[in-house]
């Protein structure tokens, strides 16, 4: 997977046991694990932004330098495994060689990152609903105070209202719009989670654009949605998987046309950019 060298950026992360390895088996391990991750950010200078332990992966929303990544989950991951094949007398690589590592482009995926983060347990049949798992930051999210969030997670609440207490109840309204979700379109396993993330990204751009269609009329809210995407840096074959295509050509064709035809009239460039998905 191809690695970003930014100054500054927030991240989503996730990363599986080596060979679908069970990570975590008690109590004791995922508090082990928060011991450590806090530890590498402190060391690496990351901000906590989500978190999310499940039983053999993680997801992490960070922010920080590129390089800082780097360091963060260098540490993390061989503290993580050394204390892991000592307690269970195994040897090797705890976890997978490379870990999935994309910078969130906008202020509408981070939010959107960090649901779909929080409501892991659910989708995977962990929890009924995400703060009935204790082992994620969604539960601290809504209900601490604001003096006891990271700078991070204050942000992101600030992001759906400056009011810290209308702040908390806003995200947790998102979250729960998020359970009644319908997804239209399956997404289709991929061999790394790359793929299954890119699939989810471009759905929550097209389901929005669903629902601007009278703002981007006369355009076509799946065009301007695979446009959107394409600038957003999802893969046009994932578009296309996400869209039931056999590969991605007929969205290479369509993000490149609509790019020409807003290039040439400002009036629709102008209501695709009013809609703040980048």
């Amino acid at each position: 997977m191809r690695r970003l060298h930014l100054e500054h950026a927030d991240w989503h992360i996730t990363l599986r046991g080596a060979r679908r390895l069970l990570l975590f088996h008690d109590d004791a391990d995922y508090k082990t694990f928060y011991a450590l991750l806090g530890e590498a950010c402190l060391d690496a200078r990351m901000g906590l932004i989500a978190d999310c332990l499940m039983s053999n992966h993680f997801h992490l929303a960070l922010s920080g330098g590129s390089k800082e990544l780097t360091r963060c989950m260098h540490r993390l991951n061989l503290a993580y495994s050394k204390y892991h094949n000592e307690r269970y007398d195994l040897s090797g690589h705890a976890f997978e060689r490379v870990y999935y590592c994309e910078p969130i482009p906008s202020e509408f995926i981070l939010q959107r990152v960090v649901r779909y983060i929080h409501l892991n347990p659910v989708r995977g049949g962990k929890a009924r609903k995400p703060e009935d798992y204790p082992w994620s930051g969604y539960r601290r999210l809504i209900s601490s105070s604001a003096e006891k969030l990271s700078p991070d997670e204050r942000r992101v609440l600030q992001s759906f209202d400056f009011d810290f207490a209308k702040a908390a109840k806003a995200y947790q309204q998102f979250t729960e719009k998020g359970l009644r979700r319908r997804q239209r379109k399956a997404v289709t396993a991929g061999k790394t989670p790359a793929w299954e993330i890119w699939q989810e990204q471009f759905l929550w751009i097209l389901e929005y654009l669903e629902e601007q269609k009278s703002q981007i009329h006369p355009l076509d809210h799946e065009k301007v949605a695979i446009y959107l995407g394409s600038k957003a840096g999802i893969p046009p074959r994932a578009m296309g998987m996400a869209l039931g295509h056999p590969d991605g050509k007929e969205a290479s064709q369509v993000s490149y046309r609509l790019s020409k035809l807003l290039d040439q009239d400002p009036v629709l460039k102008a209501k695709v950019d009013s809609l703040h998905v980048l």
